[in-house]
């Protein structure tokens, strides 16, 4: 039961890439300070590419934790995971990154042209730095998985396994099968073991719950998800990146907690 509680207080994290936005960039000086590393901001980057963009252009950070005294230069090179033809799929214009005198961060430039995205395809940067500025909890690498708003969202994609995590940062798998032509059965709803249906709208990329659903017992009550007095709806939206679910509460019935709405939470499922 506590495991359920904890999925009730926590919001479960997304992160998600915008075109137009471009994200804050936070100096990383993980190893403390004083020591030298240089690596991509992130590891793993997930990026979009819609109809509305002729093409996808993003800057790829690079940091460096202590600031170096004159110019560094750094080559970037294509990983073997990558899926992408170079030319075709994306392009570069540089292949190596400098970072100035006296600054912590620099930026590689990469356009994806939205015609040739299809059902999308994985970037790898590798930098050619030497061993001693590689913190191995970064490794000198970023996986980029490139998705395109071209990929089909039908039964085919939205059935099977889907990957999650729970408040506490532990991975469970969600099942989703299909009912009929219109409702989906989602299994094990948030790693509580509870079932739950939704209606599907492929061209509208959504899936609509309709609340109260009962998730179980904690604290001596039953867990709902949603209102319980007035039978409130929340959705599900569907994207190349995966499938989003927002706008839940979580009550409680009875108990020591009875009528405590938990807040809003939301899940981000992935393949």
């Amino acid at each position: 039961m506590k495991k359920i509680l904890y999925i009730c207080m926590a919001a479960l994290a997304i992160a998600t890439t915008s075109c137009s936005t471009k994200k804050d960039i936070a100096v990383d000086t993980y190893g403390g300070e004083g020591l030298e590393f240089v690596h991509f901001e992130n590891a793993t980057e997930a990026w979009v590419v819609t109809e509305n963009d002729d093409s996808y252009d993003y800057d790829v950070v690079v940091a460096i934790t202590r600031a170096p005294k004159q110019d560094v230069t750094y080559s970037v090179s294509l990983g073997e995971n990558t899926t992408g033809e170079e030319g075709v799929d994306f392009s570069i214009p540089t292949k190596s990154v400098t970072i100035k005198a006296g600054e912590y961060l620099t930026k590689l430039p990469v356009k994806v042209l939205y015609d040739t995205t299809g059902e999308g395809f994985v970037l790898e940067l590798v930098l050619s730095v030497d061993q001693s500025l590689i913190n191995s909890a970064y490794g000198a690498s970023s996986i980029i998985a490139v998705k395109s708003d071209k990929i089909t969202i039908d039964w085919d994609w939205l059935t099977g396994n889907w990957n999650a995590k729970d408040s506490e940062g532990d991975p469970y798998v969600m099942a989703i099968s299909k009912k009929d032509e219109t409702t989906a059965v989602f299994t094990n709803i948030w790693g509580t073991g509870a079932d739950i249906e939704g209606t599907v709208d492929f061209e509208g990329r959504t899936i609509t719950f309709q609340g109260p659903l009962p998730l179980g017992e904690a604290y001596g009550g039953t867990l709902y998800c949603t209102g319980v007095a007035d039978d409130q709806t929340f959705q599900a939206t569907m994207s190349p990146l995966g499938i989003t679910i927002s706008g839940l509460h979580y009550y409680l019935v009875g108990g020591d907690y009875d009528g405590y709405d938990f807040g809003e939470d939301y899940t981000n499922l992935t393949r």
